[in-house]
């Protein structure tokens, strides 16, 4: 059996492979993002200008498995949100991280000459 995991899937089950990708579905960052956004009656658009990311940027991240933390950030921060982080170990202690919306603004904003 190969260790290569599109084998290894392709060897499951339909439902097998049905669960987990209804599992994948509901975990997505980017669902998540997209929800909130919809939530606050905000189009990409508004996200994108307040965050000085596109409207195409946006898209991508509420389509993606993997988004950087400081683009949530900044994406949150354009609708008024914040982010938290909980990091979790083994022995069930947990570490809340909260990510100041300002160093990432700041970092991203356009600078005033640009159009």
């Amino acid at each position: 059996m190969s260790n290569d995991w599109k084998t290894l899937r392709a060897e499951l089950p339909e439902d097998v492979r049905s669960r987990l990708d209804e599992k994948r579905e509901t975990r997505r960052l980017g669902k998540a993002l997209a929800e909130v956004r919809k939530a606050m009656k905000a189009t990409q658009q508004e996200v994108a200008t307040r965050a000085a990311m596109t409207q195409n940027t946006v898209s991508k991240i509420e389509s993606a498995d993997d988004v950087l933390i400081s683009s949530v950030v900044r994406y949150m921060h354009s609708i008024g949100g914040g982010v938290e982080l909980v990091l979790k170990t083994p022995d069930g202690k947990a570490k809340r991280v909260d990510f100041d919306p300002e160093i990432y603004v700041k970092q991203y904003a356009p600078s005033k000459g640009s159009a």
